[in-house]
């Protein structure tokens, strides 16, 4: 089977780069995103990911302006491969992170389910919500296939310090109640839930842990100013023993220390679909705490994790206290572990994707 995966280069998404070497295992694999822009070559399969990076071009208008006529280059291109290969997509979030409040791109993303053969989701609340969204669309090839597939683990991450080690390199104290925020925070109200939820945290020696904080410069004229008032809230943090904040991107090497420093790993979303941080924190052995929300409610919930209501954050940190009861008496943590590595491999998960491609492909060619 030969197989086409349509995006651009995205070497720091640990998820697209494991999944891809596991499938090269089992098919022959072409990574090009050109190809597929300038239909080239034959192929069985055209797998997609994040539509906002098929190509170069659509990445910049995502950060840009998505126009109509790009909408309609990229249509063009699904319907060429649609007429030639099966067409799978992942489906990894409900729109993209920023773009919102933006129809243009509620319109790219129909447009690209309208054309696919086969959905693979996470979890099933996706299935359920994909088929209320998109009831009235019209699909070119007939209503798609669904599938669920787990997020597989981050067992390629290197994980070599304990917990006592990964404290000393980051100064924590061994005592500490350690509360993880990793990753990127998306927007003013993530923050705020991280900050207000560990205010409210009632827990004695707890840190707040944050790999990559979010700061609001303040709106002032000068630019001085700002930045020395920037400069000055960091230096409160740092001097506070209760928080323990890092400004830059964390690279793969480094995640460790973060991850076995913590007791509980926080998902600071709100209305989210999915998060790999449920995963990530569960291959560490971490009690994840998260937003009963579609995938990462039910995920949580069906493995012993902790939920909060996302439409009263307040609730958040009634379910820190809890994770970290949990995590003091060493339960969900291995039992957290032990699933993700025993059961969400990268290969065990390509093994699912292989059948549901090649089943797709089965049904296409009875049509």
């Amino acid at each position: 089977m030969r197989i086409l995966v349509a995006n651009i280069p995205l070497p720091a998404n640990r998820f697209l780069v494991d999944l891809n070497s596991s499938l090269e295992r089992y098919v022959e694999l072409v990574q090009d995103h050109e190809a597929f822009w300038n239909r080239e070559g034959q192929y069985d399969a055209i797998h997609l990911h994040f539509p906002e990076y098929l190509t170069y071009e659509v990445e910049k208008a995502y950060r840009d302006s998505l126009s109509d006529e790009l909408i309609e280059e990229i249509e063009a291109r699904l319907k060429y491969w649609s007429d030639r290969s099966t067409l799978v997509i992942t489906r990894h979030v409900l729109l993209p992170h920023d773009a919102h409040s933006d129809p243009r791109w509620e319109k790219l993303y129909e447009t690209f389910y309208k054309y696919v053969d086969g959905v693979v989701h996470f979890a099933e609340p996706s299935i359920a919500e994909f088929k209320e969204r998109y009831s009235n669309t019209l699909f070119m090839h007939g209503q798609p296939i669904h599938c669920v597939i787990p997020h597989h683990n981050y067992s390629s991450l290197p994980n070599q310090l304990g917990r006592k080690a990964a404290r000393k390199a980051l100064g924590i104290p061994n005592r500490a109640n350690v509360l993880l925020a990793f990753g990127g925070i998306r927007n003013d109200e993530e923050r705020e839930l991280i900050l207000k939820s560990f205010k409210l945290l009632d827990v004695p020696d707890k840190l707040l842990l944050v790999s990559r904080w979010r700061e609001k410069l303040l709106n002032v004229s000068w630019i001085r100013l700002k930045y020395w008032l920037r400069d000055l809230t960091r230096l409160y943090y740092k001097l506070d023993p209760r928080y323990c904040f890092n400004y830059n991107f964390v690279e793969e090497e480094d995640a460790q220390l973060y991850l076995n420093a913590a007791d509980v790993l926080i998902i600071p979303r709100l209305h989210v679909l999915n998060s790999g941080n449920v995963t990530l924190g569960m291959t560490f052995g971490k009690v994840v705490v998260g937003p009963d929300s579609l995938d990462v409610g039910y995920l949580l919930k069906s493995t012993g994790n902790i939920v909060f209501d996302p439409n009263k954050p307040d609730t958040a940190s009634v379910g820190i206290k809890y994770a970290m009861e949990l995590a003091k008496k060493n339960q969900v943590g291995p039992a957290n572990k032990k699933i993700a590595l025993t059961e969400w491999s990268a290969d065990q998960c390509a093994d699912q994707y292989i059948a549901f491609f090649t089943k797709l492909t089965e049904v296409r060619n009875q049509a």
